[in-house]
């Protein structure tokens, strides 16, 4: 999650608002980001989620989840503020109590 929140926010640096909205492989590509970030939330248990309480959990798997089966119907405002309003807060969220959550398990 935190990596992927972190490219999707490093991509897009430097791109208007305006700029996002009129190219729409700009917005498949931040629906790619936020359909990953979501699927990895997908994946962590309730308790390693109560272990950062300032994430929506809810709403980031919930956005996987329209976008995957709404992907036709995207909708550039809206993925434009997750990008600038949601994604900051929660990388600085995992970034400050990543070190909470218990190791991977191993392959």
């Amino acid at each position: 999650m935190l990596a992927l929140a972190k490219e999707a926010i490093a991509q897009f640096d430097g791109v208007s608002e305006t700029e996002f909205a009129a190219r729409r492989l700009y917005q498949t590509s931040l629906a790619w980001y936020l359909q990953g970030i979501g699927e990895a939330a997908s994946r962590i248990s309730d308790a390693s989620r109560a272990l950062i309480p300032g994430i929506p959990w809810t709403q980031v798997v919930g956005t996987r989840h329209i976008l995957s089966h709404e992907y036709d119907r995207l909708v550039p405002t809206k993925l434009w503020h997750v990008l600038r309003v949601h994604l900051p807060p929660m990388v600085k969220a995992l970034e400050a109590n990543v070190h909470l959550l218990p190791a991977p398990p191993a392959e």
